[in-house]
């Protein structure tokens, strides 16, 4: 086991001297909280945390149960945010969870994603117009230094969407950055960025074979990040007029690691029903795909073998009708445009988010009860995602 763990000066306190890998086992169970004051104590520790084996070990761990990571205002006039970091259950006061000032950190223009514990944010100056990335570890308090954007396309930087994913194979961070341009006759054409922590850089790569959806909306159709690959719900056609077309749905799908795109197809009659919002999602790390379904249910799909089509399994269908006790208008639920941000260990309880501000609901896909989350505070449930809370460096 590649500890080199430095615990000469713990022999003169203790009679019983427990072996590097049985002491690193026991303590990579503990929270980041516990071990960042462990860190103080004396060397061993110090090396202990600091050791790559070590926080990879304490990841795995920390991944089978996840918080949900939201951000909060304390008025739409504040520009003071919060990023939460909750626990699951329960759900309805964030008085006992973890609140991090993001003003604390960068002036913060957009909260990019969550990877392995790391948040991966795009600040800006007004003064200045600069715009750069940062990558922030709220657990233990670390912030990367400052990455510039790319300044060949100054001018066209705000027009980007970003993504944040782990290239499992070279071991690294990735932030993909894309754009997306009108041509005369309504044709579209594309860029395609990567930047690299480690290597600290922007560089151009394949353009997308076809362009996602929340390039169209960029309020909903967010990307999802699963196992070393990022997906986008996206369109087939590159004619502007025809973005909406949902019978052109497809998920495109970047691996990180080879920097290469694969067209996956949606469920088998997704596309029957009014022509209405469509989502995808990861639950329990299975890829999922959810609509409105003739107006009177919410449908999930779930892709039980990742790439192939024939595996889409129809996971919940949610009647309409199950929010009218709590709602009283069944139109203004068919209007939200539900989407599921999370799904418990035992599969049972499911909380939707929604397109607008309107509260988030928990659903127990038992009995298909719904429950309004009431929490008072002004909650972006929209960009909710699965966090963990992890050692990972910034660096």
């Amino acid at each position: 086991m590649p500890l080199r763990l430095l615990r000469q000066t713990n022999l003169a306190y203790s009679a019983v001297v427990l072996p590097d890998e049985l002491m690193a086992e026991i303590l990579s169970w503990l929270s980041v909280k516990h071990l960042i004051q462990l860190r103080c104590v004396n060397k061993f520790f110090q090396t202990l945390i600091s050791d790559p084996y070590f926080v990879q070990m304490h990841l795995m761990k920390s991944s089978r149960k996840p918080n949900l990571a939201h951000i909060w205002l304390d008025s739409w006039e504040d520009d003071d945010s919060h990023f939460v970091s909750q626990s699951i259950p329960p759900f309805n006061s964030l008085h006992n969870h973890p609140s991090y000032r993001l003003i604390d950190f960068v002036s913060v223009d957009r909260v990019v994603g969550s990877c392995n514990g790391l948040i991966c944010l795009i600040s800006s100056s007004y003064l200045s117009q600069d715009e750069w990335l940062c990558f922030w570890n709220p657990a233990t308090g670390t912030k990367s230094e400052n990455f510039r954007l790319f300044s060949d396309l100054y001018s066209l930087r705000q027009d980007f969407k970003f993504s944040f994913g782990y290239d499992i194979s070279n071991e690294t961070y990735k932030v993909v950055g894309f754009m997306v341009e009108i041509e005369l006759g309504g044709n579209l054409k594309n860029v395609v960025k990567v930047f690299s922590l480690g290597d600290n850089s922007w560089r151009d790569i394949q353009c997308l074979p076809v362009i996602p959806l929340y390039w169209f909306d960029g309020c909903n159709n967010k990307d999802v990040y699963l196992n070393g690959t990022i997906n986008w719900l996206s369109n087939c056609n590159h004619d502007f007029y025809l973005m909406g077309v949902i019978e052109n749905y497809v998920i495109l799908s970047l691996d990180l690691s080879t920097e290469s795109y694969t067209q996956m197809m949606l469920p088998r009659g997704f596309d029957k029903g009014p022509k209405v919002q469509a989502n995808i999602a990861v639950l329990m790390n299975f890829l999922c795909f959810c609509r409105d379904f003739e107006r009177n249910h919410f449908v999930i799909w779930q892709m039980k073998d990742f790439g192939v089509q024939e595996s889409w399994v129809q996971l919940f269908k949610i009647s309409y009708q199950n929010f009218y006790s709590i709602n009283g208008n069944l139109f203004d639920i068919q209007r939200l445009g539900l989407l599921p941000i999370h799904l418990s260990e035992n599969g049972y309880t499911l909380i939707l988010a929604n397109m607008h501000k309107a509260p988030a609901f928990i659903c127990d896909c038992r009995d298909d009860t719904i429950e309004r989350i009431r929490i008072t505070n002004m909650n972006q449930w929209l960009w909710a995602k699965d966090h963990i809370e992890s050692l990972v460096p910034t660096r």
